[in-house]
């Protein structure tokens, strides 16, 4: 089977979770025999180099931090560009299915043009909020004013950019026929928000390496004194991390931060990061909290099992997070926000502890808990472990991708899910 994969971002060049799920996906179905072609952005891009399968052509809307108004000037030259670099594409791999990932920051255009060559055999693998959140320009100029261009002159801009983006916008309706969601909470956000009949979509959970991440010891583990936790992943805003910092401040305040460190890996907007650090040293947490910066893909099945606990703040809906899955298989107890997919996995007091977003003395509250007693951190851990050993594994999830794109491939009707209802899911329709 000839895949064409179309995602906004790839590995090595990622920004999060979703474009390494993808990469991990077409790894697999290559390893099967099939082959797989990948058109992705030039993000990151320096000095192109020679990767097989790899089309790093496409020019994303906006930078990914710091939006500037000329995006618009330049939209119709990259709009063409970009139609023209995807027909180029479809036309030399003649793909007998196109799957489309990240859609973030990248014009409807493609995938629209995907579907006029290829119809009926697109394949959407939703993993976020994009079909139906405004696109980086529309969002831009719906926000007030910010220092790159004084006030007025926005507003009486505004209504002259957003009239103009949203007549190009219309241009591009997208079919959806065949959608696989990422979790029950994307299924049915897709259903609330856009028009996609409920039996286009099947969900196709999220799946790991179990093989990879696996625990530490019990006799390590046991070993250690004291609680480490961990926060890994974008440092942005709605990942909520600055809650993190305030439990940690919080803990301090109630004299209950003995023994207690917290480790921040990860990098992303410049100016949150900041706030973060300055946070950290206004409140004379040099000692417990420190930052290490990014950490690569392939370490991270070894840096996890390191800490007991991985917190979790996210304020937006996740759409179902793989660190999550990750740390849980790894032995850690995972405290997080019930956003989104996540209570699909986190079960509060059997496999994770919850709180609510942005209350950190709700997150404090969780780690004192966790700290006094260590028989509820040793039956999460368990849990934890076997709910993603038997629900979230990767062979299951490339199995049932494969199986939909073969059938959609073929013209078959997509096939049924074939994985157990979990306690209290609604049937979609």
């Amino acid at each position: 089977m000839r895949v064409l994969v179309i995602s906004a971002f790839y590995p090595p060049y990622a920004i999060g979770g979703c474009e390494h799920k993808a990469q991990e996906i077409d790894k697999q179905l290559r390893a099967r025999g099939h082959a797989v072609h990948v058109l992705t952005s030039t993000y990151g891009v320096h000095a192109p180099g020679q990767e097989p399968g790899i089309h790093r052509l496409l020019s994303l809307e906006s930078n990914l931090y710091h939006y500037r108004p000329s995006s618009v000037i330049t939209y119709s030259r990259r709009l063409r560009r970009n139609l023209q670099v995807t027909r180029d594409i479809i036309q030399a791999v003649r793909p007998e299915v196109v799957l489309v990932h990240v859609m973030w920051n990248l014009t409807w255009g493609i995938p629209w043009t995907a579907e006029q060559m290829c119809p009926g055999r697109v394949v959407y693998y939703v993993a976020d909020h994009w079909p139906y959140v405004p696109d980086v320009h529309v969002r831009y100029w719906q926000l007030p004013a910010n220092r790159s261009l004084p006030r007025r002159l926005k507003q009486w801009l505004a209504p002259l950019a957003l009239a103009w983006i949203q007549r190009q916008n219309r241009r591009f309706q997208l079919r959806f026929d065949h959608v696989l969601c990422v979790s029950r909470a994307i299924r049915d956000a897709l259903l609330e928000h856009t028009e996609i009949p409920p039996e286009r979509m099947q969900v196709v959970y999220n799946g790991i390496d179990t093989k990879r991440f696996r625990p530490q010891s019990p006799e390590t583990t046991e070993s250690r004194t004291g609680l480490a936790l961990l926060y890994a992943g974008s440092l942005v805003p709605h990942k909520g991390v600055h809650t993190a910092i305030q439990a940690m401040e919080e803990l301090h305040r109630t004299g209950s931060l003995e023994g207690v460190q917290l480790t921040v890996a990860g990098s992303g907007h410049p100016d949150y990061e900041a706030r973060l650090r300055d946070h950290v040293a206004r409140a004379g947490l040099d000692e417990h909290v420190r930052f290490i910066g990014h950490v690569a893909r392939d370490q991270m099945p070894e840096l996890l099992p390191r800490f007991d606990v991985l917190l979790f703040p996210s304020i937006w809906e996740e759409p179902l997070a793989r660190i999550v899955q990750e740390a849980m298989a790894c032995g850690l107890v995972v405290v997080g926000t019930p956003t989104g997919g996540t209570p699909e996995i986190l079960e509060d007091g059997e496999t994770g502890l919850v709180f609510p977003p942005e209350d950190p003395r709700a997150l404090a509250d969780r780690i004192r808990y966790l700290k006094e007693n260590p028989q509820a951190m040793a039956k999460i851990r368990q849990n934890a472990r076997v709910r993603v050993v038997e629900q979230f594994d990767m062979v299951r999830m490339v199995d049932e991708i494969e199986a939909y794109l073969s059938a959609v491939a073929r013209g078959e009707p997509a096939l049924p899910e074939t994985r157990p209802r979990m306690a209290g899911e609604r049937v979609p329709g």
